[in-house]
């Protein structure tokens, strides 16, 4: 219990924040936190930050701090329809921390992530590799979501 005490405080997910699931297309976002309208360059220093807009219309902001969102400056994944998992704060629940990003390819689920072959490195943004320093490969795997762990019996 400690342990799970201690990820909680580290990750700045407090215990009472929602997990949230959401479904949509990334849009940017300026410093104001308002979507800059006509076309988007992801990887532009205009832009701050990043948010997904619902099929409904309702627009979930990204943390500027999360790691996780530097995945949206790649235009392949900027321009897909995306499934994305993440904490929602008490207070703020239009702002999400991102836990997981998915792509949605003929309506199935598909992992998002990056590789390399080279040295066996999985990230979660584009970039060159920590090791080689040759540029990560975009994959997007079939998402095989994994079973839940049976309770244990007394």
């Amino acid at each position: 219990m400690k342990t799970l005490a201690l990820l909680v405080f580290v990750s700045g997910v407090s215990a009472t924040a929602r997990e949230v699931t959401v479904r949509g297309r990334v849009l940017c976002l300026d410093a104001a936190g308002a979507h800059l309208s006509g076309a988007c360059d992801p990887a532009s220093s205009a832009v701050h930050h990043f948010g997904l807009e619902t099929r409904d219309g309702k627009v979930y902001a990204f943390l500027r701090e999360d790691t996780r969102a530097q995945i949206f400056t790649d235009p392949r994944v900027f321009r897909r329809e995306l499934v994305v998992k993440g904490w929602a704060r008490p207070g703020d629940e239009s702002t999400l921390e991102i836990t997981k990003v998915f792509s949605v390819i003929d309506g199935r689920l598909h992992d998002v992530y990056y590789f390399c072959a080279v040295c066996n490195i999985t990230s979660h943004t584009p970039g060159l590799c920590w090791c080689c320093r040759e540029e990560f490969e975009l994959k997007e795997e079939p998402h095989t979501p994994v079973p839940p762990t049976p309770p244990e019996k007394d």
